[in-house]
């Protein structure tokens, strides 16, 4: 593995009173699980100018650092470790070539074989949807949802996601955004309809029904093994649960109120 630029004492120390050796930390990570191989294997590289290692590497830290992302070029203390400009990270997690949902689930498989000793009764997946409020009415794909919680429209994106639990530890499998017929801004730029991106931005058009189903499948073929499903009362049809056990699954869920 080329390892990123240090993560220096001095940088830990300005963000942290309680400075800890991360950067030791994450390159070992990054090594155990070699994920520079992964990002290959998913087509996540670059032919010239910083590598994605690198990048990825101050994408993952800044969070640990309890910094947002527009540390990464605003702060000095960033920018002396590693100068680079804004566009560099939003060309690098924008590029639609790269098939960010297959290293998530490749990284996934990886951490939970070497972490989890868990029962199989134990291992749970847990579905759920949220809304992504926005601001920018210009946004792509950016809609009108009703939020249940604020009983009222609110602009954003809606987020279906699935992620495995042991009951102790938590993993992020799959997210997917839904979009709705009520988007102030209809126009969509061209991407090559052979790209990861294309088909991600399919998706958006797709129910959240018809998307769960897909996902879980796509969990179930990437190994991950759970005795079951948990979901709100949002999914609980009949068909959806047939569906849902159809890709070798168990499903627990909250029922519908009856009518009478």
């Amino acid at each position: 593995m080329k390892h990123p630029r240090s993560f220096s004492l001095s940088l830990q120390k300005h963000f942290s009173a309680k400075p800890r050796v991360l950067d030791y930390d994450f390159r070992m990570a990054f090594t155990n699980l070699k994920l520079s191989s992964l990002l290959r294997s998913c087509g996540i590289f670059k032919e010239k100018g910083i590598d994605t290692i690198t990048l990825l590497f101050w994408i993952v830290l800044v969070p640990f650092i309890k910094k947002p992302m527009t540390s990464l070029w605003l702060s000095k203390h960033i920018t002396r470790e590693l100068d680079t400009k804004k566009d560099t990270y939003y060309r690098f997690l924008n590029n639609e070539r790269f098939n960010w949902r297959k290293l998530i689930y490749k990284l996934a498989t990886k951490v939970i074989a070497q972490a989890d000793q868990t029962p199989l009764q134990q291992k749970v997946i847990i579905a759920d949807d949220t809304i992504s409020n926005k601001t920018g009415k210009k946004m792509e794909l950016v809609s009108y949802h009703f939020d249940h919680k604020e009983h009222r429209n609110t602009l954003g994106y809606q987020c279906l996601q699935i992620g495995y639990h042991n009951g102790i530890q938590f993993f992020p499998l799959d997210v997917a955004f839904y979009t709705s017929q009520k988007r102030p801004n209809t126009n969509l730029r061209r991407i090559d309809k052979r790209t990861c991106g294309w088909k991600r931005r399919q998706e958006a058009f797709k129910k959240k029904t018809v998307m769960l189903t897909q996902m879980l499948q796509n969990a179930y073929n990437s190994g991950i093994d759970a005795a079951c499903v948990l979901f709100d009362s949002w999914f609980s049809y009949d068909s959806i649960i047939n569906k849902v056990v159809s890709t070798g699954y168990n499903v627990v869920c909250r029922l519908k109120n009856g009518t009478g």
